[in-house]
């Protein structure tokens, strides 16, 4: 671990930062897979910003999402837990059911949140996703202020600015937390093109491609590009929110994380949009990290989760007030299984498609190897080495892998799987359930008024 963390903190180790916790700042650019990014592979020149903030800080070639969508891979950005273990993740409603089809996270569960809160962090969330971030889903857990708004990036980043210069009036030595969730590059897509239409060319997509099996063609292409027009906004509102922690004397000493929830899919593999299944465009994200005074640049070519990210930012702490954290996030990039899981699939999904989605699926990673394995049976594995688009099914050729990797899962799940009590938000209401629609998860596709600023 202090091999790893000599390579995180770049000149950071080398420094004496007295007993002072650093700032954390734990940005999330919810639905933005890694290769939309220029530093990760995508159109050049696309996130200037981005691209600058990486090549200051530690970039994870790969990081697989713990879940294809918010709630469970949240989940595990704050806990550093996989959902099988915290349980934070879909379920199949039995018949009557009515409402979501969630489980919330278990206060048994302590967050990162709470843990640097007891270490005399004060603790925000600047939230846009306003369903799956929404508070009784026990993501709130630990924090003083959870403000839930779905707004365009350029309002989240006034807020989450606000919520520094309101907290920089009290102890100037007591540290602070802040978790900023940006939205943008979700449906319906906040391209500020006018010419653009997202919400109709996603719908016709998914007919074209969820409902009459055809290739995404054009209009996938074209669906794609106005999600990478999202993406270039969000990169602006980053770069804002940078500029401003720099405005502010809080840059340099600053731990900062930006990562992704998820991916997401433009027709490959049959699918559009995300939180359907489990293949590379919809779990590989981007994770970037900047110790306490780095200003080196550097790869790291170890494979990292969503669940590493508390265990990361903890480990920065040593040497200060809040050093104990790190006891409480054990896992880092390469020292535990590597897995992505979905629970079946959100309500709509399952009203939708008939009985597409009544399954569980689980990746597990080896190296290059991938298995997905499904509870109907259905496995798929694929050497990422050759085939990075998934295209090629080996699961037959190669028995004794998938044995092995069968195996190795089944034993790390016999062990780690949550069997306790679980927890149930309460029931939606009207516009919760409009704000479902409008975000794609419901049954069906309401449209609700953009939300006032205020």
């Amino acid at each position: 671990m202090l091999g790893l963390l000599a390579v995180l903190g770049g000149c950071a180790d080398a420094v004496d930062l007295g007993r002072i916790p650093p700032p954390v700042i734990l940005i999330s650019l919810d639905t933005v897979r890694a290769d939309t990014l220029s530093c990760y592979g995508g159109p050049e020149g696309a996130t200037p910003r981005l691209d600058e903030f990486a090549s200051s800080a530690v970039r994870f070639e790969t990081c697989i999402a713990s879940a294809p969508w918010t709630l469970p891979s949240h989940a595990s950005m704050f806990t550093g837990l996989y959902p099988l273990e915290h349980s934070a993740h879909s379920f199949l409603p039995g018949p009557g059911h009515q409402g979501d089809n969630v489980f919330a996270l278990h206060p048994r569960f302590e967050t990162l949140a709470e843990a640097l809160g007891a270490r005399g962090y004060a603790t925000a969330g600047i939230v846009a996703n306003s369903i799956y971030l929404r508070p009784g889903l026990g993501l709130d857990a630990g924090f003083q202020t959870w403000d839930v708004r779905r707004q365009p990036g350029a309002k989240v980043t006034d807020r989450a600015l606000a919520w520094l210069d309101e907290t920089d009036g009290g102890d100037p030595a007591r540290p602070r937390f802040l978790f900023v969730n940006y939205l943008d590059a979700h449906r319906p897509y906040a391209t500020l093109d006018p010419n653009d239409r997202p919400r109709e060319a996603l719908d016709a997509l998914i007919d074209q491609v969820m409902v009459r099996g055809d290739e995404p063609g054009e209009l996938g292409a074209r669906v794609r590009q106005m999600h990478q027009g999202a993406v270039r906004q969000l990169d602006v509102e980053v770069g804002r929110l940078l500029d401003g922690l720099k405005e502010r004397g809080l840059f340099d000493s600053a731990i900062i994380v930006i990562t992704s929830d998820h991916g997401e899919a433009f027709g490959a593999h049959g699918t559009v949009e995300h939180s359907k299944d489990l293949y590379e465009e919809l779990v590989r994200v981007p994770l970037l990290v900047k110790g306490p005074l780095q200003n080196v640049g550097s790869e790291s070519k170890v494979p990292a989760s969503s669940v590493d990210v508390p265990g990361l930012i903890a480990g920065h702490l040593a040497g200060t007030d809040a050093e104990s954290a790190a006891g409480l996030f054990s896992r880092l990039p390469g020292n535990h299984v590597l897995l992505s899981e979905n629970h079946f699939s959100r309500i709509g999904d399952l009203l939708r498609y008939g009985d597409r989605y009544h399954r569980e699926r689980r990746a597990i990673y080896d190296g290059d190897l991938k298995l997905i394995i499904d509870s109907r049976g259905n496995h798929e594995l694929y050497d990422l080495s050759v085939d990075p688009g998934e295209t090629k099914n080996l699961a037959g050729e190669r028995a004794m892998d998938l044995d092995r990797l069968l195996g190795a899962d089944a034993a790390f799940a016999a062990k780690r799987r949550y069997e306790g009590e679980r927890a149930l938000p309460g029931k939606l209401s009207a516009l919760e359930m409009a704000e479902l629609g409008h975000l794609g998860y419901g049954p069906g596709r309401e449209t609700p008024k953009e939300p006032k600023d205020d």
